[in-house]
Order: C-alpha cells, then structure tokens, then sequence
C-alpha cells in the first residue's frame, strides 16, 4: 500500500509562453547550423549524488569480485552471433486496447531459445562530435523519429532518411533563451493522441540558467509544425531557486505529461529530485491566450522510504485503456546500491488545473540486490567504456484483462563463480502494481563480458524486450537484444540476439547515459530500439531495429 511520500510541493503560475515553429520556416543555412554545445563549467560536472572524486573511489572498488549478488541464480547468456531470421507475421492494425481487452489473435506460444527476430535494421544518426550521444526513438503510423545530442531526425520503416533537424536548436529557436545549449534528447509518440513529444534540457552558464525545452507536434506527422516552450527549470512550483535540472526522464498517461530531473546547485552538488506535472490537452491546445501560456505542478525534495533523497525518479510510459483520472506510475532505484525499488503513485495528476492538487505515494519493493556497476573493457584498447551507476533507465507500465504491472531495468555489478574480476550486468524487473512485489526478476550476463545501458519494453501481448550495450576484452563494444515471451519460464530471459557488431576500439569514455526503445506507433506487437556501436573510426556510431516475435 502506497504510503504519503516526504516532500515539498507547489504551483506555477500560468505564465511560462510558447510558440509555434515548422521546419518548413528554416532556411537551409539555419537548419544545418552547428550547434551550440554548453560549456561543461565546474558546477556542471557532477552527475551523481556524490562528488566525482568520490563517485570515482565507488567505481574502481566496483572493479573487486564479491558474493552478494548470488551469480548462480542470474542468467547466462549463451548467445552466439549469428542472425537467425524469423519470418515475419502478416501486418495487420491493432487499435488502442482497453484496460479489459487483449490482442484476439493471442494465443499460447512455446519458449524460444533465441531472442527475438530482428525484422529491420538500419543505420541511425553518425557520429556528431559529442559524448556521450544519449540515443532516443519514438515510431508512429509510418515514421521513426530518433534523436542524439543534439541531432533529431525522420525515417521511414524502411530506412529512407526524411528529415534532419541537423541543429536541434533551431526547432526551439523561437523560445530558446539566448546563449543556452542542448543536452540529454528524449523524442516520444504519444499513442493515445498521436502527437510527437520532443524534449531536451538546456543550460546557460553566464548569466546561470536552466530549462527544459518541450515540443509537442501540431499533427501526427514528425515533419510538420510543433508547439515549443522553454520551461524554466530553476523553479520549484513558482519559486525560483539555484539549481539547475539535469537527466530528464518522461513518462505520459492518458492525461498528464510526467517530468522528473536531479536537481544540482549551480555551485555545489546534487540537492534533490524534483517531478514536474503537465496537462496534455493545455499542450495539445497551443497554451492559453496569444502567449500560448502553460502552467504547471511541482514535487521536490522527495525522498524513500527510508528517507533518503530519491535520485533519478523514472516516470512510466503507460499502456491501458482512457480510464478518467487514473493513477500515474513512478519507480526509482536506491542510489547505489540497495535490495529495494521505491515504487510512487501519483493520484488526481491533473487536481492543480481544477484548484486542487495531486497526491503522491510511495512505497518500498523488495528485489534483488544490485550495485554499482564497473566500467567495461573493451577489445583493442586498456580504455574502458563508462557504465554510469544503477539508475533505473526507463520503466513501462501496462494494464492488460486486469494485470497490472510495472518493467524496468538498470546496470549492475555481478560477481561470477570464477571469474578474476567483477563485471556490469543487466537486472530486470517485473512488478506488481495491486501488491507492490516483483512478479518476476534477474540477473543478465555473462562470464568475462560487460553488459550495460538496457531499455526495456513491452508488446500488446505483453512479451519483454531489452535493447543494451555489450563489450569484452576480445569484443569491440556492439548493440545487442534480448527478450522473453509471456508464457517463458519465470525470471529468464532468451539468449540475446547481435543488432549491430562493434567494428573498432571506442577513444572515449562516456558511453551511454541511456538507449531508446518503444512500441510501433501502428502495430503494437512490434518493438523498436535504438543504440550504440563503435564505428570503424573510433567513434560511435548508431543503429536502429525494429524486432519482434
């Protein structure tokens, strides 16, 4: 049972403004622009909840073998990489289900070795300069829209490049503050009104300032016209204050768009995690009046159970029926490490539009116990790859014939029977909204290889996939799935699948912070990724799948 959750709250006032711009309003100069990168300037160099000297003491003990992770119950993954084919299902179009209904054509399937078939594949956005990319994907009827630091750009399912905002500065450039610069793309579609969701963070450093900058599409094609906003991130409700947002992560519902960032001084460290609240349909509608004003709900200083500061809250992307005024979901893991995941209810999300105010929860799930992962080697070289720490990197929520659940994943340290050396494995979850427990859980790996930056996802059928990052000392770093069917033995997952092989030895360090994965847009019982390889020039480059059983 969720219990009243420690934090402060508060409104804003209605007044942040808005815009309208079309990529058909850029000049040819404009669009291919390079852009802009924030000075990473000392307030900004901090990522954790702790000092980098001391995150870097955390991360090479992470290197050192222990016992608590018990590797014997964790999954093997005995993959080869050969790319069996599976041949593909007749397309046929899936309306939005209910939270009663289920696919019709479901029925029971047999456990596969294999992960699932990877239908197409092609190459995403190269290299742009930055590091890390931090990949993002969002599929609707017939488009696929990815993003990168700070590049954004349209295929179609085949592959076909249609568009690319080569500056993604110019898509806010109506609203964007002058001087500030773009970091950490998230691209979402909105299946419930099939709209496209842009959002990216932007920091200035003189004078100080920080936004989350939003574009919400005017139609469901990609390439048209979008509402933008700077939102000024440095207030709590209406308060301005003197920290900057940081790794936004976003989930959405029927009603509500659900934004979540660590919260760092601009001269000292982290101060907490802060949820901000939005109305769909304001956004949808343009705002209010000619200023195309909107308005929001803030949570912040919010903390666990056990009363630490929560660090890296996950809103859910939900999949259910149009239910009014239902629950919204959140999950955070214990930073970092821990045996529990706090799992937030969020009710009455949209209770400020109507003179209320929301209700938030939370309560404590017991899991498996995850830690800080270690860096990753990687064939050709004695740099390592970053594996970051154990946030959780996405979280999905379905309400399928009244089951109820919750997935997500992060990295984490894993000790195998053996092995000379700790290594960074995935660790998945599923959990029970009604009772709060894990339904099922694990372990991902395997001995002498490092696993990391996993996104998970769901089809209509209710089949898990994951998308992640995979290198050794004898494997350039290469993007990599897996999955399991529905009926599939309980807590295991298939031997994972190659999507793109690495093809030289990476010259950077920062590797992820996060890969993409989301649903087809037009047919739900297909997944879509996005992530990382090393590129034959020692850079990375990107790769798009779409995979399914």
């Amino acid at each position: 049972m969720a219990e009243q959750a420690q934090f402060e709250f508060g409104g804003s006032d209605g007044e942040n403004p808005g815009a309208s711009q079309s990529l058909d309003e850029i000049s040819v100069e404009e669009l291919m622009a390079y852009p802009e990168r924030p000075q990473r300037v000392d307030w900004a160099k901090t990522w954790y909840p702790v000092e980098m000297d001391a995150f870097q003491e955390l991360n090479q003990a992470a290197t050192q073998p222990d016992a608590e992770t018990a590797p014997e119950q964790a999954r093997v993954d005995e993959s080869a990489d050969a790319d069996l084919d599976i041949e593909r299902e007749s397309d046929t179009r899936e309306d939005d289900i209910g939270e009663d209904e289920l696919d019709p054509e479901f029925a029971a399937m047999s456990p596969e070795t294999l992960a699932p078939a990877l239908r197409t594949s092609f190459e995403g956005i190269p290299a742009t300069g930055w590091q890390p990319p931090d990949n993002t994907i969002a599929v609707g009827n017939s488009d696929v829209l990815v993003a990168v630091n700070t590049d954004l750009a349209g295929y179609r399912k085949s592959g076909q490049l249609r568009f690319r905002w080569n500056n993604m500065t110019t898509l806010f450039r109506r609203v964007l503050p002058q001087g500030a610069g773009l970091f950490d793309p998230r691209v979402y579609f909105d299946h419930y009104a099939r709209r496209w969701i842009v959002i990216v963070d932007a920091r200035r450093n003189n004078p100080v300032g920080s936004w989350i900058m939003l574009a919400v599409s005017r139609t469901t094609d990609p390439r048209g016209s979008y509402w933008v906003w700077a939102l000024d991130a440095r207030l709590d409700g209406s308060t301005t204050t003197n920290n900057w947002a940081d790794y936004t992560t976003v989930g959405f519902d029927t009603q509500g768009l659900y934004l979540s960032n660590n919260m760092f001084a601009f001269n000292g460290g982290f101060q907490y995690s802060k949820l901000r609240i939005l109305n769909k349909s304001e956004l949808y509608a343009g705002g209010n009046g000619p200023n195309h004003t909107v308005k929001w709900f803030d949570f912040w200083n919010i903390r666990n159970p056990d009363g630490s500061l929560a660090f890296t809250i996950q809103p859910c992307v939900h999949y259910r029926g149009r239910g009014a005024n239902s629950p919204a979901y959140l999950v955070n893991a214990l930073w970092p490490k821990g045996t529990t995941l706090t799992l937030w209810t969020l009710q009455n999300p949209l209770a400020h539009w109507s003179g209320g105010r929301p209700s938030l929860g939370n309560s404590s799930v017991a899991c498996r116990y995850y830690d800080l992962p270690p860096d990753a080697e990687q064939k050709g070289t004695a740099a390592p790859i970053e594996t970051n720490d154990t946030r959780l990197l996405n979280a999905i929520y379905q309400h399928v014939r009244g089951v109820r659940r919750i997935w997500t994943a992060h990295t984490t340290k894993i000790s195998w029977r053996g092995d000379n050396a700790a290594r960074s494995a995935l660790q998945w979850y599923e959990i029970d909204v009604p009772s709060g427990r894990v339904e099922q859980q694990n372990a991902y790996g395997a001995k002498g290889k490092y696993y990391y930056f996993p996104a998970i996802q769901t089809d209509i059928r209710r089949n898990t996939y994951l998308v992640f990052g995979r290198s050794s000392a004898t494997e350039y770093a290469s993007l990599r799935e897996t999955g399991r069917r529905q009926n599939a033995t309980p807590n295991d997952l298939e031997n994972s699948r190659l999507v793109k092989s690495g093809e030289s030895a990476y010259s950077g360090n920062r590797w992820g912070d996060y890969f993409g994965i989301c649903r087809d847009g037009d047919d739900p019982r297909q997944v879509w990724c996005y992530g990382e390889f090393a590129d034959a020039r020692g850079r990375w480059g990107t790769w798009v799948g779409e995979i399914g059983y």
